[in-house]
């Protein structure tokens, strides 16, 4: 079925004029490396960003926005059973920050006076440095959530334990709908939300759980405002999004809210984010995006009503179609009848089959009372629990642990969140052998530097024991080889984090660098981002061993083949912008004329030359997305919003291989395009060859394609390490990398025969890293 064009082109130019005045942040048409090489890894404006950010939170957390004092006469006093002691540690920014810490210590250390109350700004469950962890939710952040359940074996425990404000910002304000003032429309249900921000899914996440219960087809899409009923000058009008980029928490909670969990959005969104402007103020994404939409009869956000401003309106809104169909305010946040509002959450750690913890329930208790109530509404921001939902989570204090079945449907830990120091996608048929070399081939390595020490160097590298270096042959080897040149260089294998400052060195995937990503994490902890060395390619089809990204239709699709850009224009959406490293990159965007959604438009002629283009692809949190969005959509995390996700399942009680599963839907699917790991062998597929652009020739994923890198859709293995700025590395890590990058080092990455070496060229570019000395980034 052919969608019609919204005119998003027209609207990103009219709407949006302004904010793209700025002619070095308008799309430029390059790749993320090219934006990379150019504009930098966003250090810079992520310090202007989160300083203002931080400015911004301090003036607010002091203040008391809401005055008025309700009698909590519904919720029943708190009152211990018993007498405890110890220390209870609870970690949240703005518990720690804001007027309700003294409160809550103060009061339940009247009730205990034996129990020490540290509240603390940073630290979570899974690190065991505290007992309770409040903020964001963490089941709504796959990544963490699946990191959690995948390293404990337990089922996330959490309650609410409040609702957010009505209208400060950064207090998990409800969220509101906007439309322009002369939009007749008199409200809206959370059904009629779904069809307008959403695309069509196959299935939505509870949690860690894909749940294809959930799923909808593309005639639940609302695209024009006749859709909703309206007349006259509106009926044919496009409905056009105003949001904020896909990776934000805001963005995860209106997917749980209104998408039951999906995570396809209406392709033609645009995208508001937070930016450093030239003159090193902070471009806010709430309120720009709302002035902009303010000058288009026709647009629609989600936003907060600390955003709001002459022009728009919010629309009340339903939680069924029949309604009732309520404002937002302070009352309706109170009682929640109003259905956007955003809880407040507390996630503890519950053995399986365990009750929890006796001093931490008393707490959960305490925070659940009117007297832990009490806190929450003097301090002024959030809004207190009504009765009847505490009352649901207190009783939710007397369950048990719940214990991870590894084999549930839809539990995908590897996929969603690889460890560090794997590969970029999990070995999904559980067959690779980590010391099996699969690969024979001896390349030509005479053109690689050959190691040469200058001098003896002393010293200590501190190496995580677990992943793929120290599991495969590769890690002893290297180490062996170098302590014949540096004898006097000691390593230390052991597990840690180089976040952490546990180790020196990690090696594996490349980090997710985009919002909230591990190299965020590291800039915002340091102030300097980490050093990344390119020390091989990944292999050409060795499955959890980064194997390079191949492209497959069935027999019916006659191609030549497909431009990098071409596949940007079938799985991607247009975009206002993309994430390049940490930051966000108007430079990165694209428009809707770029889309290729009929095969007639790339020239196919047969069968399939009047079909529409049927995408297959992961659940969009699977963690290879995210390196598909930075190979492929420059970055950007709109897709195609008609693309069929097809997860890992289960089929007579065992794992599917999602990779064949894609591919084989896009076969019987006969105009259908998919794309997985080499490797996969599936009956009338076809792989296309892919060109970098076109001016370059179209290539099929080979070893000797891969490893030379003719083959744009090769990924890459990497080490991480630290240095303070304008200093170089410590001298044992720069060493062992300069060997690593050497010929003798890239030999033995070829015998273990998964990983692929580095080019001559690729090898002497990372080695000249390696002796930098990068100046402090510094912003006003």
């Amino acid at each position: 079925m052919k969608k019609p064009l919204t005119g998003l082109s027209l609207i990103l130019l009219a709407a949006g004029t302004a904010a793209f005045a700025q002619e070095d942040k308008r799309p430029t048409g390059e790749t993320y490396d090219q934006i990379f090489q150019r504009l930098g890894d966003g250090m810079r404006e992520n310090i202007i960003i989160r300083g203002e950010h931080d400015a911004r939170t301090d003036a607010r957390k002091h203040k008391r926005f809401y005055t008025d004092l309700q009698p909590l006469a519904d919720l029943p006093p708190y009152r211990p059973a018993k007498q405890l002691t110890g220390t209870i540690r609870v970690s949240g920014l703005y518990l720690h920050d804001g007027l309700i810490k003294d409160q809550w210590i103060e009061s339940f250390q009247r009730f205990h006076p034996g129990v020490k109350v540290v509240i603390l700004p940073k630290g979570t469950i899974a690190s065991g440095a505290v007992d309770i962890e409040t903020g964001p939710r963490i089941s709504d952040r796959l990544r963490a959530a699946s990191q959690y359940e995948q390293a404990t074996g337990e089922r996330l425990f959490e309650i609410d334990w409040a609702t957010g404000s009505y209208d400060v910002p950064g207090w998990s304000p409800g969220f509101v709908i906007f439309v322009h003032k002369d939009n007749p429309i008199a409200h809206l249900s959370v059904e009629q939300l779904d069809g307008i921000f959403a695309g069509s899914r196959t299935g939505g996440w509870k949690g860690t759980t894909w749940d294809a219960g959930v799923a909808r087809g593309p005639e639940k899409n609302i695209r024009t405002w006749g859709d909703l009923g309206l007349t006259g000058e509106w009926a044919d009008k496009p409905i056009m999004i105003y949001g904020r980029p896909l990776k934000y928490n805001i963005q995860l909670g209106f997917e749980r809210k209104i998408f039951q969990g999906g995570d396809v959005w209406n392709e033609n969104t645009l995208e508001y984010s937070h930016e450093a402007n030239p003159d090193g103020t902070r471009y806010s994404s709430s309120v720009e995006m709302v002035r902009d939409m303010s000058a288009d009869r026709y647009g629609i956000s989600f936003s907060d009503m600390g955003s709001n401003r002459p022009g728009i309106r919010a629309v009340p809104i339903g939680a069924s179609a029949a309604g009732p169909f309520v404002p937002i305010s302070l009352t309706s946040l109170r009682d929640r009848s109003y259905p956007l509002f955003i809880e407040q959450w507390a996630q503890v750690r519950v053995a399986p089959g365990q009750p929890l913890d006796p001093l931490v329930k008393e707490f959960l208790t305490f925070m659940l009372s009117r007297d832990g109530q009490d806190g929450v509404q003097r301090d002024g921001k959030w809004i207190t629990l009504p009765a009847v939902r505490a009352a649901e989570m207190r009783a939710k204090l007397d369950t048990t642990g719940e214990r991870v079945d590894p084999h549930a449907l839809g539990l995908q830990l590897d996929q969603l969140a690889p460890k560090k120091w794997d590969g970029e996608s999990p070995d999904e048929t559980g067959r690779t052998v980590a010391t099996r070399a699969y690969y024979r081939t001896a390349f030509d390595l005479s053109g690689l530097p050959v190691y040469a020490p200058a001098a003896p160097v002393a010293g200590t590298v501190r190496m995580p024991a677990s992943g793929q270096l120290m599991g495969s042959t590769t890690g002893k080897a290297l180490i062996a080889a170098f302590n014949r040149h540096q004898p006097d260089i000691r390593f230390e294998i052991r597990d840690g984090d180089l976040n952490d400052d546990a180790v020196d060195l990690s090696f594996g995937r490349r980090w997710s660098s985009y919002f909230a990503g591990e190299v965020y994490d590291f800039q915002l902890k340091r102030d300097r981002s980490p050093r990344e060395i390119q020390i091989a390619t990944g292999s050409f089809d060795v499955a959890g061993w980064s194997p390079a990204i191949a492209v497959f239709t069935g027999r019916d699709v006659k191609l030549n083949g497909l431009t990098i850009r071409q596949l940007d224009g079938i799985f991607g959406g247009p975009r206002r912008g993309g994430w390049v490293s940490t930051t966000w990159r108007r430079q990165a965007g694209r428009w809707a004329d770029r889309n290729i959604r009929w095969w007639r438009d790339l020239g196919v002629t047969g069968f399939c030359a009047d079909k529409p283009i049927d995408v297959y692809v992961p659940p969009l949190k699977y963690h290879l997305m995210s390196v598909f969005e930075r190979k492929v959509l420059v970055g950007g995390n709109m897709w195609n919003d008609n693309a069929r996700e097809i997860p890992l399942a289960l089929k007579n009680g065992k794992r599917t291989h999602p990779g064949e599963d894609r591919v084989a839907a896009a076969v019987r699917d006969r105009c259908g395009i998919a794309f997985a790991d080499p490797g996969v062998k599936v009956k009338g597929a076809v792989m296309v060859p892919v060109a970098r652009d076109e001016a370059s020739p179209f290539v099929l994923p080979t070893l000797k394609s891969v490893q030379d890198r003719s083959y744009p859709l090769h990924l890459e293995t990497y080490a991480y390490a630290d240095a303070q700025p304008d200093q170089p590395m410590a001298p044992a890590v720069r060493e062992f990398l300069r060997f690593v990058l050497s010929r003798e080092g890239q030999a033995i990455i070829q015998r273990d025969g998964k990983w692929l070496p580095l080019t001559a060229e690729v090898a002497r570019a990372e080695a000249a890293k390696i002796d930098l000395a990068l100046p402090r980034v510094t912003a006003k």
